[in-house]
């Protein structure tokens, strides 16, 4: 399930924040245009959130599992793409030995790794709660959320283990994906004396990485809080007691207007990383600024 309703609140602030983003970016950079790696990642983000929101109209009423998965796929082909050529072409006759100690995070801005880490959280909670929540259908899948009402029941489709599992699997396999992509970018051979544009570059590429996999994973929490605000609206009722009809719904209702809301907003945020990688600049690298470090070659 992707969100349908709710779009032009998604594209209004993926394109304010992005816009915001892009223009940090900006100034930060000083100049140049996104590179080509950045534009196709940007792109297979975006294809990412669109093909799964085309894909939910046809599939009304059908319980199928891959297209929650198709925005962290999506996000693992962004990572990889943006990952690629993480330092530019040697434009001297051997590699710049640098014997500095580089972990994955060394070129990663801390915000950035910030907000990676705490949306896989908050992902992983929403998958937890959700799951635990989820009961059987006829087929034994954990796809429904049920009401009992005495001797009846009263359910619908839920965000529940059938769903959540194969939400896991994937961001597991997109968090190890972007570390290596990072290790990558961090551990290659330097291919320019100039130590502070090596360093730019690979700051700029581990931005990249970073933002495409947190676009995924903000794409697939919004879809999956969407689907849990869905089923907080169930509600049944038993009619004609001496206390008159009692209604009843589930334990989350209060909560649905509110994750409603919020899963567009979620979205929003997921497509300004994207937008911001079509927008911004990359890292302009004059020759000899910032630094003061002498190379040895090997």
């Amino acid at each position: 399930m992707v969100i349908s309703s709710g779009v032009p609140v998604a594209l209004a602030v993926a394109l304010v924040v992005g816009s915001v983003l892009a223009h940090v970016d900006g100034r930060r950079a000083g100049g140049g245009g996104p590179t080509r790696d950045r534009l196709a990642a940007a792109v297979v983000g975006v294809v990412g959130w669109v093909l799964p929101l085309v894909l939910s109209f046809s599939m009304i009423g059908q319980f199928r599992w891959w297209p929650e998965v198709l925005p962290i796929a999506a996000g693992v082909a962004a990572v990889l793409v943006a990952g690629r050529g993480a330092t530019i072409p040697v434009t001297t006759d051997q590699p710049v030995l640098d014997l500095r100690r580089r972990s994955p995070l060394t070129f990663a801005r801390g915000v950035e790794v910030l907000a990676a880490a705490a949306t896989t959280v908050v992902l992983a909670l929403t998958v937890l709660g959700a799951g635990l929540l989820s009961s059987q259908d006829d087929e034994g899948r954990f796809a429904f959320i049920t009401i009992p009402v005495g001797d009846a029941t009263a359910s619908t489709e839920f965000f529940g283990w059938y769903y959540g599992l194969p939400v896991v699997v994937a961001a597991a396999a997109l968090v190890v994906v972007t570390l290596a992509g990072l290790h990558r970018i961090a551990r290659a051979p330097r291919a320019d004396a100039n130590r502070a544009g090596d360093d730019l570059r690979r700051r700029d590429r581990s931005s990249a990485v970073l933002r495409s996999a947190t676009s995924a994973l903000l794409l697939t929490l919004g879809s999956a809080w969407q689907f849990v605000a869905q089923a907080s609206s169930l509600r049944t009722s038993i009619p004609r007691t001496e206390a008159g009809t009692i209604e009843f719904g589930t334990s989350f209702a209060a909560l649905g207007p509110v994750l409603d809301f919020s899963s567009h907003c979620v979205v929003g945020l997921g497509l300004a990383l994207v937008v911001a990688q079509l927008l911004g600049r990359r890292q302009s690298v004059s020759a000899g600024v910032g630094s003061d470090h002498r190379p040895v070659r090997a």
